[in-house]
């Protein structure tokens, strides 16, 4: 009896936490203005793309298509130059665009040039996986006495 007092508990603390999530979405979705992405981003202002409602709106529906699974991870998607070191579900959380932004402004909208992501996935598609962190191995000095 205890036990299911917790799990609906839990289950209604969830549905509290996404039924406000989707409210704020929903709010923050009245008050947007519209733009014209594709010429805003031609003039370099990919910044204000990257922090608007149009962006939100499409990275949640890419992630909902791929059912928050990395495709990179999956072994359902590469870029051409990097592969996966091992095949192993893992759950997206970042978006990416497969035609870059800069290159086709027509497309910054287009849930088809989308792929779900990990954030690991996205370091090394993105090449910043090759500036982390490296321990460095210890130089064996001979001994002197």
């Amino acid at each position: 009896m205890y036990s299911e007092f917790i799990t609906i508990k839990v289950h209604v603390e969830r549905n509290n936490i996404l039924s406000f999530l989707v409210s704020k979405m929903k709010i923050r979705r009245k008050r947007r203005k519209q733009f014209d992405w594709p010429s805003e981003i031609a003039k370099g202002n990919t910044d204000a793309f990257y922090k608007s409602t149009d962006y939100d709106i499409w990275r949640e529906k890419v992630l909902e298509r791929d059912h928050y699974e990395c495709q990179f991870f999956a072994g359902k998607w590469d870029d051409g130059i990097h592969k996966p070191y091992k095949i192993k579900p893992v759950r997206a959380n970042t978006t990416h665009h497969k035609i870059p932004i800069k290159q086709r402004p027509d497309l910054c909208l287009d849930v088809d040039n989308g792929v779900s992501l990990s954030f690991e996935a996205h370091e090394i598609v993105e090449d910043r996986a090759r500036f982390k962190f490296k321990k460095k191995k210890k130089l064996l000095t001979e001994e002197k006495w």
